[in-house]
């Protein structure tokens, strides 16, 4: 059909999953922070990354997960929603 069009999608979706399944894990550490308008502000605020599975993702203008793990890893990966864009950081 139109594979450029829908790779970027199925790569949004499927690095969001795996945000979350990594925030759910035993070891996890960090916090999930979502960002949206607010009466013409932009807002911040923390929450359960679960939460995302049940919600209409593009209500926000970025999502972000600080995450990493009791062994010491650390990463950020930011999710802009509207635009199906993503950045990974890892920190070392």
């Amino acid at each position: 059909m139109f594979p450029d069009l829908i790779a970027p999608v199925l790569d949004f979706e499927e690095q969001l999953g795996a945000c979350i399944n990594s925030m759910c894990q035993d070891d996890a550490t960090g916090q999930t922070l979502v960002f949206e308008r607010i009466r013409g502000g932009l807002e911040m605020r923390e929450i359960h990354c679960t939460y995302l599975i049940d919600v209409d993702i593009n209500d926000y203008e970025m999502v972000i997960f600080d995450g990493g793990n009791t062994s010491g890893d650390a990463w950020k990966h930011i999710f802009l929603p509207r635009q199906r864009q993503h950045y990974f950081v890892y920190e070392a």
